[in-house]
């Protein structure tokens, strides 16, 4: 819409009746109305304020603009590519997936490190470069709208005197929400999620193993309203290593999902049914020592079951963190009564 309108009369050629001056003044003042209206529409996104300088991990749920091989992706975030495939439970060797094209539409989790920046919870690391035809709406689409036009234009002070140049580097402020990765006392990663035309939190929750109140409460909706282009924040129920007596290491990972910890070596993913760490090798092709326990043939992630007429000896070599380029493991022993 262009930013201004240039009406021209000649009076001297028309006569204007009563009946048709005052249809054009009513035109005018619905179309003044409908700018207005437009123009404090605001999309609704959660702020989680903080003074912590911690943060936390966190999910985007991108919503494919176009069609983007995975290693544009991860340039898009600046995350890693080996992190986009474990956030979403991917097996895939790391070198071929790079120029893996994924689909418009496709919807893909991308893993982000949830920090305190000027008194709230946002993502600041991504940057974008301007290209020619760039607008702050087509970089918001090109990000699924999880951050806005305006939202952009305000962090990079964008106005009528600062217009985008191409070549220059914008921030992109990408909602994230911690609130202590807890919900109703269980471990929790939020996934910001981008409100679609036609969804309705129940949809939404449905989809997302939650509650519409619980949707509620966490993003602090007086109502089950949403609308599209809204940035909501969704629950996942998560594995933590808080009660592993790791050493010097802690890893939250979302359900139905994986992380790569110890230079890439070891991969723990997070049990859908009990929430619980399952640590092994993660086979890439990387340089791994230490991953058998001590005076044993089992490597860490191996159980070994032998049965009495007492029960079952459970022996297990577990991941304990680590330390110095040195993967740490424990010989474990159970026994489970008849």
């Amino acid at each position: 819409m262009p930013n201004q309108f240039q009406f021209q009369f000649h009076s001297h050629t028309v006569e204007t009746s009563t009946h048709t001056m005052r249809t054009y003044i009513q035109f005018l003042f619905s179309l003044l109305l409908f700018s207005l209206l437009c123009f404090f529409v605001h999309t609704k996104s959660i702020i989680e304020p903080c003074t912590s300088s911690s943060s936390c991990p966190s999910l985007l749920s991108y919503l494919l603009p176009y069609d983007s091989k995975l290693s544009q992706i991860a340039s898009r975030f600046h995350v890693n590519i080996s992190d986009i495939l474990a956030a979403n439970s991917v097996q895939f060797p790391i070198a071929a997936a790079a120029d893996h094209i994924l689909p418009s539409n496709s919807a893909v989790k991308i893993p982000i490190s949830c920090p305190c920046v000027d008194g709230i919870r946002r993502s600041m690391s991504a940057i974008y470069t301007v290209e020619a035809s760039d607008t702050v709406e087509s970089i918001s689409d090109g990000y699924g709208g999880l951050a806005s036009a305006e939202q952009i234009a305000s962090v990079n002070g964008i106005n009528a005197t600062h217009r985008l140049m191409n070549g220059e580097t914008v921030v992109i402020p990408l909602p994230c929400t911690c609130l202590n990765n807890v919900w109703n006392g269980e471990t929790t990663v939020y996934m910001s999620y981008v409100v679609r035309e036609g969804e309705r939190l129940g949809s939404i929750a449905a989809a997302s193993a939650t509650t519409v109140s619980d949707l509620e409460a966490i993003n602090g909706l007086g109502q089950a309203l949403v609308g599209p282009g809204d940035v909501i924040a969704v629950p996942i129920a998560a594995c933590s290593s808080a009660n592993l007596n790791w050493y010097n290491e802690t890893l939250i990972v979302p359900n139905g999902s994986y992380a790569l910890t110890a230079s890439n070596c070891i991969k723990c993913s997070c049990g859908p049914i009990d929430l619980r760490l399952q640590c092994s090798p993660s086979g890439l092709d990387v340089a791994c020592y230490n991953l058998e326990c001590k005076d044993s043939k089992l490597v860490i992630g191996d159980e070994y079951v032998t049965h009495s007429k007492y029960g079952c000896n459970v022996t297990l070599c577990l991941y304990r963190g680590h330390r110095g380029g040195k993967i740490l493991r424990r010989y474990a022993k159970s026994i489970s009564l008849i």
